[in-house]
């Protein structure tokens, strides 16, 4: 998720603040049970929070009600949400000490914290927040207590590559939710039972309409049975009924194209993420491969004659 400013911090809703502090006694209940654990980031999203971590331990649901024990425990003490500003030097100092994601100095440092400080530009105040213990680089804002967090409950726990990035560590991302009470939390989880028996995926299954394959096909994709086939091509024969009814006429294009068509066509700028995403199409893929390799191996070899050179000299 990319790095929120101050201005977009400031403007957190009540809720988004009450889950990014629900965030934070998570953390903290993890790090009393798991001291080695090392944290990344931890937003609010949609309909929760979730807290990046890199942990030997493998969390799973059967861990939650132990997680959750402790996050209780440190709401019902009641604790401050307290900021601290620091300078650039005291902050890489924690950082380097494993103290910050933390309920202590560590041997071994804090070394997301330590990426993450390189995010932070020059000039920008740092800040961290401290309940009880648990101190974590943070820029807030945050609910003044953790009494204040609530009813939260844990919900999934997943796979993800630190920076989204498939060449950094893959962590292990816990997801939970929080509301102001239980009322407000029960009634989620009822709303969200009632979708499932509502779900399309499952009530097509269950009517014969279609299946849905991951092995074969996208998650997204559907396998059209043939009772769904013939609601499809109906749905299709009204669609072109209503179509030339209105005086429109059809054209065929490819499936793929590149990118003047769409532009021409006006879709690109409004559909570009969700319908038209850019495939890279490399034409000299392996002749550069194989130019690289040889450049690799010249390299090499001009590193050898050099190593050769200077040990002749040192001998003589």
């Amino acid at each position: 998720m990319e790095r929120k400013t101050l201005d977009q911090r400031g403007q957190l809703t009540e809720q988004e603040r009450l889950r990014h502090s629900c965030a934070h006694v998570m953390a903290a209940a993890i790090a009393k049970l798991w001291p080695d654990a090392q944290f990344a980031g931890g937003p609010p999203v949609d309909d929760g929070f979730y807290y990046d971590v890199e942990l030997k331990h493998r969390i799973s649901p059967e861990d939650f009600p132990a997680i959750e024990a402790e996050m209780k425990k440190i709401s019902k003490e009641n604790q401050v949400f307290e900021k601290l500003t620091v300078t650039r030097e005291q902050a890489l100092s924690d950082a380097q000490a494993g103290r910050l994601g933390a309920l202590g100095s560590r041997d071994v440092a804090s070394k997301f914290k330590l990426e993450m400080l390189k995010d932070i530009p020059e000039g920008e105040p740092i800040s961290y927040f401290k309940t009880g213990d648990f101190i974590d680089l943070c820029a807030g804002p945050h609910v003044m207590r953790t009494g204040n967090v609530g009813a939260c409950k844990l919900t999934s726990v997943a796979s993800a590559y630190y920076k989204g990035d498939e060449k950094n560590p893959q962590l292990q991302r816990i997801y939970g939710t929080a509301f102001k009470n239980k009322t407000e939390m029960e009634a989620y989880f009822t709303m969200l039972e009632e979708a499932k028996k509502r779900d399309h995926r499952k009530i097509g299954a269950e009517m014969g309409l279609y299946v849905i394959d991951t092995e074969y096909v996208g998650p997204g994709l559907p396998l059209w049975l043939p009772k769904g086939t013939v609601i499809l091509e109906e749905l299709e024969k009204l669609a072109k009924e209503t179509e030339f009814a209105a005086g429109y006429v059809r054209v065929k294009t490819p499936h793929l194209a590149k990118e003047k068509m769409y532009k021409t066509s006006g879709h690109l700028p409004y559909y570009a993420e969700s319908m038209f995403p850019p495939m890279e199409m490399d034409e000299h893929r392996e002749q550069r491969q194989q130019l690289e390799a040889r450049i690799a191996e010249l390299e090499k070899q001009l590193q050898d004659y050099a190593k050769k050179i200077v040990g002749g000299k040192s001998g003589s």
